[in-house]
């Protein structure tokens, strides 16, 4: 597909359909639904949309009967199926110079998101932002997790690292091998998708540093980075001022375009261009959230109609009731109900039906919607 809008790197793909060739997958059928062609995975530039990026690992996940298996898939992949990218952290000279070269090239990876890395007296921590609006996400993340320990036990030489994990969604029903593996150090229902890191590992040396590849690896990336990292829309910086802004009650247009430093005006034509308004882009940024928190958390009601910037426990139920259908109660207690059967959706969106003008932004634009959750109390 073009490299426009929101997108993530297509070989992520490849990747799944390697690691996962015992199973009988149909792949053309796959790219059907999720509506991307089967030949971006075999380029070395090929991207794919966010919304298909998310919807296939939830499909692949159904389709095994394994809502676990993600996590093994990718803790076991080989050093090198991303590329540049997985150089960027194996050859580094320290295990926190290693984290900055993920933080810093992540756009080539994706638009939709910007890891983070921060720093505290302990240690530091290694984020993905929470993605609303774009269809379930947890089966990618658990893969990105799996993923990102199996990098650290290559780097450091120890099959567990003394790492602490957190998920900020529910632990599936299945238990995998890597689940096992770091019993105690993985936590869910979180309230961030982040991996901390004890301070005394952030200077150590990397088993396999080398200075002179590294100077070849961080050149290769910043040739990448020129091409991938320019392609971010402008709609970005809108929709994820609007996500933090939920739970500080100040998420309005004069506010958000202030903290943007663009004219309301400015912020509405972008909007109507792309087939949306602020209001709908709000509402929807809103009604995703609200579903995986009532879903996939066990937080107070009232605690989510704060983080979603509703005042009133009311007004908060009665928006749920005009989104699902149903009060907040029985939306979580549905929701429940069906996850301890094993149901899981194929939708294509993978998550929330979005309207038609938010579909474009969600499909078409980079909505990242970091930290929509960072008020939540430890």
């Amino acid at each position: 597909m073009p490299l426009e809008g929101e997108w993530a790197r297509a070989d992520v793909f490849r990747v799944l359909r390697e690691v996962g060739s015992d199973y009988d997958l149909d792949w053309p059928r796959i790219a059907e639904i999720y509506d991307f062609d089967l030949a971006c995975l075999e380029d070395p530039q090929g991207t794919v949309s966010v919304t298909a990026w998310h919807g296939v690992f939830e499909y692949v996940a159904d389709a095994l009967g394994d809502d676990s298996v993600m996590f093994d898939l990718f803790n076991n992949v080989d050093i090198g199926c991303f590329s540049i990218f997985d150089y960027l952290f194996s050859c580094a000279p320290t295990l926190r110079d290693a984290c900055l070269g993920w933080m810093k090239f992540i756009p080539i990876r994706t638009n939709a998101y910007r890891l983070t890395f921060e720093e505290t007296e302990t240690g530091g921590y290694v984020e993905w932002p929470i993605l609303e609006g774009r269809g379930e996400w947890r089966q990618n993340m658990f893969a990105r997790v799996g993923w990102a320990t199996q990098q650290l036990e290559h780097a450091l030489d120890t099959q567990v690292p003394p790492v602490l994990i957190e998920l900020a969604t529910t632990a599936p029903q299945n238990t995998s091998n890597f689940q096992k593996k770091y019993q105690g150090r993985l936590k869910f229902g979180a309230s961030h998708n982040r991996i901390f890191l004890p301070k005394s590992l952030l200077s150590s040396p990397l088993r396999q540093s080398d200075s002179h590849l590294y100077e070849i690896i961080i050149k290769a990336a910043s040739e990448e980075l020129d091409r991938f990292g320019q392609l971010e829309s402008p709609l970005t910086r809108i929709a994820n001022a609007v996500a933090t802004n939920l739970s500080h009650g100040e998420c309005t247009l004069p506010h958000i375009s202030a903290k943007l430093g663009m004219s309301q005006r400015a912020v509405q034509r972008l909007l109507e261009k792309e087939g949306t308004s602020f209001r709908k882009l709000s509402e929807e940024i809103r009604r995703s959230a609200a579903e995986r928190y009532l879903r996939g958390t066990d937080l107070p009601m009232k605690e989510i109609a704060y983080l979603i910037g509703f005042s009133e426990l009311s007004t908060f139920s009665r928006a749920v009731k005009s989104w699902f259908g149903m009060s907040p109660r029985k939306f979580r207690e549905g929701s429940t109900r069906a996850g301890a059967s094993g149901v899981h959706s194929r939708k294509k969106t993978g998550g929330v039906r979005l309207s038609k003008a938010t579909r474009a932004v969600s499909s078409n634009q980079n909505n990242s919607l970091r930290k929509t959750s960072s008020a939540r109390a430890e």
